[in-house]
């Protein structure tokens, strides 16, 4: 780097000193004739001797011989830090676990993470648009470049150790494509798909999407729900805000969570402001307003509506760390 600009700034001054040699102008000229000669911006007519047509044929010449070699200069250094950056984020992603992974960076893949973000889940993104990913890691992101629906992205993603896949391209096709390859190398994840119509709804659910959500038929039924239900769409929508205060969330219960065999008396003791709207337990459909002596145990998911912070305290609880006090 330092060589090529070393070689632009000798030819300048070579041009700058020949023009005074040549022609006999000022420095100033001499200068400004020489940049817009070696930058190709074009000149009038300005009286050129023939040694000075000779002098800038060379000058010409010798500009795009150090535009080459800065080009070459430059190069490995841009590939090198992208590679770096590359392998860092490699590395990063294979220790992840319990992590997202969003197929696709177009509206709604880019509303997704910017969800996720807000909740402070981590995940990767995914997406074969280099433009794309490289605005998704300059906010912050971690995203590879590649096509989800093939084996060895999603094992760059982390498909193994991950939590979820959310399958929002713009093809259902692709996502039915990402559906099943992603079942396949991960058998218990929870996979959500993204689909226009009713047949692509019931080949996702055969290719083992755990869920399908059409944008268009829950924005309509949001929007009805809105006009009907005014009221519970606000306090919905106050529990996607983290700046409400409101949350409306899941707790799992691991095997090892500090609230496996307790009862929902003892956990509600000391989460006053935690209200236990619902139980979900493996197999079986949930389960409103769970009596106070029911026992929990691992693989139940709770579902819990209160203050932000306390609803995360539970949380933390769930996941076996100390609450703070």
């Amino acid at each position: 780097m330092r060589h090529a600009a070393r070689a632009a700034a000798l030819l300048i001054l070579f041009g700058t000193c020949g023009y005074m040699w040549i022609e006999g102008w000022s420095f100033t000229q001499s200068l400004f004739f020489t940049v817009i000669t070696l930058t190709t911006v074009g000149y009038g007519d300005y009286g050129l001797s023939e040694n000075g047509l000779r002098f800038t044929t060379i000058l010409i010449v010798g500009g795009f011989g150090v535009f080459a070699y800065s080009v070459g200069q430059l190069a490995p250094i841009i590939m090198n830090e992208r590679l770096a950056r590359e392998w860092k984020m490699n590395r990063h992603i294979k220790k992840l676990t319990d992590h997202f992974i969003v197929c696709g960076l177009g509206r709604v893949g880019r509303a997704v993470c910017q969800s996720l973000t807000q909740q402070g889940i981590s995940f990767v993104a995914v997406d074969p648009d280099q433009a794309a990913v490289d605005q998704a890691t300059a906010e912050g992101y971690m995203a590879i470049t590649g096509d989800a629906a093939t084996d060895e992205i999603l094992i760059q993603a982390g498909v193994k150790g991950a939590r979820c896949v959310a399958c929002v391209t713009n093809s259902d096709t692709e996502n039915i494509v990402i559906t099943l390859s992603a079942r396949e190398l991960n058998g218990d994840l929870f996979i959500i798909s993204r689909a226009e119509d009713a047949a692509a709804i019931r080949k996702m659910d055969r290719a083992g999407a755990s869920r399908v959500i059409s944008p268009i038929l829950a924005g309509g039924s949001s929007i009805a729900n809105a006009m009907i239900k005014p009221h519970l769409a606000e306090l919905l929508e106050q529990s996607n805000d983290a700046e409400s205060g409101i949350s409306l969330a899941e707790v799992a219960i691991t095997e090892t969570s500090q609230l496996n065999g307790r009862t929902i008396r003892e956990c509600g003791s000391g989460h006053k402001s935690v209200v236990f709207v619902a139980v979900k337990r493996r197999e079986q459909p949930a389960r409103l307003r769970p009596p106070a002596d029911e026992s929990l145990q691992g693989g139940d998911v709770l579902i819990v509506a209160g203050d932000v912070l306390a609803v995360g305290r539970l949380q933390q609880e769930a996941r076996g760390l100390k609450t703070a006090a």
